[in-house]
């Protein structure tokens, strides 16, 4: 059956929205709470929830394949930590900007890997995206950053692998949900066995602020991403999701007082227009399973 579909394009928005909130929300909480905290309190709310939620359904938690969601759970929980290291080292808008280098990477996978078919109407929007962020935030490495610039750049290749694994489980039949369970279970898991090693936190009104909502954006920023991926175009939601640049920019002129330039406006302009052009695709009739 052939439908016309917006939804892929409309949850990956509202992602792009949830992933700016969790970064600044990271950015604040760690100023006094460590790391493996942070990545403690943003899985395990997910974690609980879900699997409350499958027992009141009566859904079952138990997959099939196994295998591949320890795979998709490895890569996704590595990408969480890296990431949160960059959000806390870095400024927001150059940590940002690095991380959102995930969909070129992703198109080399699509092409390299997949064999997919690289079309001028595909890769403009995404090479105008990256192009509209690199005018917008120019991203700039201070001295004893090139650690944190490392794992900015390590989270957007990893990220487009957790994709393309999203993309497969999907396939196998996994339900969105299922998939953010087994993630987020993993990443409690592994951060609580981290937080004894890690230096002692100190809390303040705004950090446990933070942390509370830290669980509770990341739930609906992964949940929308999740469902974006498995039904829709990568390419389309890769270049879609520049918009997560564009939230994080506002985040910085409205909480923090940055100021845009001439220059960072334009760069604005172009990933709205590109977001703009790749959304017209979702015009097309997208073929799903009846």
């Amino acid at each position: 059956m052939i439908v016309h579909n917006r939804a892929p394009a409309f949850w990956i928005l509202v992602s792009c929205l949830l992933f700016a909130t969790l970064s600044a929300l990271v950015k604040v909480a760690a100023a006094g709470v460590s790391l493996p905290e942070i990545v403690f309190f943003r899985t395990l709310p997910a974690a609980v929830g879900l699997i409350a939620l499958a027992r009141i359904r009566g859904q079952r938690i138990t997959t099939p394949n196994g295998r591949l969601h320890a795979l998709r759970s490895a890569v996704g929980v590595t990408t969480m930590f890296v990431g949160f290291y960059a959000v806390s080292k870095l400024p927001l808008a150059t940590a940002t900007t690095i991380e959102y280098t995930t969909p070129l990477f992703m198109l080399a996978y699509l092409i390299v890997l997949a064999r997919s078919r690289l079309t001028l109407r595909i890769a403009l929007p995404m090479l105008g995206g990256f192009a509209g962020v690199l005018v917008l935030l120019r991203p700039t490495l201070d001295t004893g950053q090139s650690l944190a610039f490392v794992a900015a750049l390590c989270s957007a290749a990893l990220a487009g692998v957790v994709y393309v694994l999203i993309r497969r489980l999907s396939e196998a039949g996994e339900p969105a949900w299922r998939i953010v369970l087994w993630n987020s279970v993993s990443g409690t898991v592994v951060a609580a066995a981290l937080i004894p090693l890690g230096p002692p936190s100190h809390y303040s009104a705004q950090s446990v602020a933070a942390l509370a909502a830290v669980g509770v954006v990341g739930l609906g920023a992964q949940l929308s991403m999740t469902r974006a991926f498995s039904t829709g175009p990568a390419t389309l939601l890769a270049s879609l999701q520049y918009s997560t640049v564009a939230f994080a920019a506002l985040y910085g002129v409205i909480l923090w007082g940055d100021v845009l330039s001439a220059a960072s406006v334009f760069g604005l302009a172009l990933i709205v227009l590109s977001g703009i052009v790749a959304l017209r695709r979702a015009d097309k009739p997208m073929p799903v399973e009846s």
